[in-house]
């Protein structure tokens, strides 16, 4: 884990497009605001066991207290996934007919210090688009799952054909549900929206570029929480634009003028320009309008794989 800024850099010349903030920065309306905070307490109900293992009809719920309008909403379980695949992509689809939304959620990983220090971070080739090249675990992570998941959104869209899908995820979730979303456009579902919490770096330039270009996509990272900086720039991966940057502190409310709204693959004006991924600045990855992962309970994330 000992790459020196320098390097991320001179990297940049090859492999991004970094873009300054104050030429395509754009202000955040509360409106907005309300609609983060509202889909990432969704990536916090699927780190709740009895969400993500549970049967269809179960209301979600949150023990750690952290996805009160989700509960208020009375969103409930269509689908659930978990256990199946050996990369153990777990999470569910939800029903929300207060908003009238078909939500997919991808639970993070419950061993994600682990998985910063030891992978490899290969490529493979997702078949999305020519020249694209996706990280091999996330795609696989999805692939596995893909078939069963997606029939099971065609049947719930077709009992709610007026409800819009939202793919959601936090950290390895969030990596997850980018290319959930991206391959689901392609698959019958081009409108969907997709909110990525904490998301490391899914691919390319290629995909980076064809995933952007699809629009929908809400990505955020917060002050200098490590996992968006990984892949490394150096191993040839960026990043989805627009990245949203929470630059408000670790615990503290999330206001409208604490995002900023940056454009370009690689972007040094945003969580990418504040150093190296470090693990002691992890605090920071933890909280995203809230404390998106406090359903893990203590001490999972060294442990469980």
């Amino acid at each position: 884990m000992r790459f020196s800024l320098l390097a991320l850099l001179s990297a940049t010349t090859v492999l991004g497009t970094a873009v300054p903030s104050h030429l395509q920065s754009r202000d955040v309306s509360n409106d907005d605001l309300n609609q983060f905070k509202y889909w990432v307490e969704f990536a916090a109900a699927s780190y709740c066991h009895d969400n993500y293992a549970s049967k269809a009809g179960h209301k979600l719920s949150c023990w750690a207290g952290n996805c009160p309008q989700v509960e208020k909403a009375g969103a409930t379980i269509a689908y659930d996934f978990s256990n199946t695949t050996a990369t153990d992509t777990s999470g569910f689809i939800a029903v929300d007919t207060t908003n009238k939304a078909i939500v997919l959620t991808f639970r993070g990983s419950y061993s994600v210090r682990n998985w910063i220090s030891d992978a490899a971070f290969p490529y493979t080739d997702p078949d999305l688009c020519t020249g694209c090249q996706a990280e091999l675990g996330f795609w696989s992570s999805w692939k596995l799952v893909r078939d069963p998941i997606t029939k099971a959104l065609n049947s719930t869209a077709a009992q709610h054909p007026d409800y819009e899908l939202v793919v959601v995820g936090h950290s390895l979730g969030a990596a997850v549900a980018t290319l959930a979303a991206a391959d689901l456009r392609g698959r019958g579902h081009p409108s969907a929206k997709l909110y990525a919490y904490a998301s490391p770096r899914v691919g390319n330039p290629a995909l980076a570029k064809y995933i952007t270009a699809q629009k929908n996509n809400f990505r955020f990272s917060h002050t200098n929480d490590p996992v968006p900086k990984l892949p490394l720039l150096t191993m040839g991966y960026v990043h989805v634009s627009p990245e949203y940057y929470i630059k408000s502190p670790n615990n503290a409310t999330v206001r409208a003028g604490d995002i900023e709204v940056l454009e370009g693959d690689v972007n040094f004006d945003g969580n990418t320009g504040t150093g190296v991924p470090e693990l002691t600045a992890f605090s920071a990855h933890h909280w995203y309008f809230e404390e998106a992962d406090g359903c893990k309970g203590s001490g999972l994330p060294f442990k469980r794989v």
